[in-house]
């Protein structure tokens, strides 16, 4: 898959072929948006033409307003995003610098710079995706157009009955409905980070764990204690996961990513690795002592070998 980074103005440019372009922001890469990516991928396969995907760098609200705390912070950073695309066998990325001059342009402008001039066949997007200054919409794109590529419009996926939306998986995040979240976006939720030196409160209390060092460019699943499974070394293992501040032990602790690891005994310091988030146990609660907290591990650890031992049944 070639990436291929682009500023406003784009400049002449010179595509080798036509090929058919997914546009969208698409944070998380969830449902709907392969909804889109499949069906542009299905055309670009009729018409044996290459798939590219034309993305931003940065959310376009950014542009418009501060954002502050988890507003910032994305379900796909650009890294992650660009692994998905590659999963989805696109050929081409397209990631555009998202800013002033970028989104001050008239649509007809973006059309004929971008669209055009990367050789379009045909422009596929979600029914309620916007581009150029005056925010116009996919009903108007065919007359941008103006028969120079075919234009696809993708009608919302819906799951439970409510359409599926980047919005819908950032609050379910927030609330901590991680299988809603994985239903959602069709795979599972990951982050990924560095295990770095902790406190050492967890092998003090007898269940020592990884510290992860996290991006703080995405988001994070409500704080908690969770079933997850985490890569190292490119092997899945079965684990726990704390995000929280230690309550037992102050008030003012920073947030952390502490993953207990079950029937591993390795020193993996300085590893990178992925965690997938799997299923939310319970809430982060304030115990009187070491004493309530290492009885509720042993409960969480309990919980955790029946969600395996249940799933490996199912």
């Amino acid at each position: 898959m070639k990436v291929d980074y682009l500023s406003y103005p784009l400049g002449e440019r010179n595509e080798k072929e036509s090929q058919v372009i997914a546009m969208g922001f698409f944070d998380g890469v969830h449902l709907g948006h392969q909804k889109v990516i499949n069906k542009a991928k299905k055309i670009a396969m009729q018409k044996k033409l290459p798939l590219a995907v034309l993305t931003y760098d940065h959310h376009p609200s950014l542009v418009y307003k501060k954002l502050d705390g988890n507003a910032k912070r994305y379900l796909t950073p650009l890294d992650r995003k660009l692994q998905l695309f590659n999963q989805l066998g696109v050929d081409n990325v397209y990631v555009v610098n998202y800013n002033f001059a970028f989104q001050d342009q008239q649509p007809q402008e973006f059309v004929d710079n971008y669209l055009v001039g990367l050789k379009a066949d045909t422009v596929v997007a979600g029914f309620d995706h916007t581009y150029g200054k005056k925010d116009a919409g996919m009903t108007e794109l065919p007359g941008y157009a103006n028969g120079r590529f075919d234009v696809i419009s993708v009608g919302a996926d819906e799951l439970d009955d409510q359409k599926v939306s980047s919005t819908r998986i950032r609050r379910n995040l927030d609330q901590g409905h991680i299988q809603t979240v994985n239903r959602l976006l069709g795979y599972g939720f990951e982050n990924d980070g560095v295990v770095v030196h902790g406190l050492a409160r967890g092998r003090e209390l007898g269940f020592p764990t990884a510290n992860i060092e996290y991006s703080d460019k995405q988001r994070l699943p409500k704080l908690g204690v969770y079933v997850v499974e985490i890569k190292v070394n490119d092997i899945w293992y079965k684990a726990m996961a704390s995000i929280g501040k230690n309550a037992t032990f102050g008030d003012n602790n920073p947030v952390t990513l502490e993953i207990n690891i079950l029937d591993f005994d390795q020193n993996i310091y300085g590893n990178r690795v992925k965690v997938r988030w799997l299923s939310k146990m319970r809430d982060e609660v304030k115990y009187q002592g070491p004493k309530p907290l290492i009885d509720q591990l042993k409960i969480d650890e309990n919980n955790t070998r029946l969600y395996f031992k249940e799933r490996k049944n199912q």
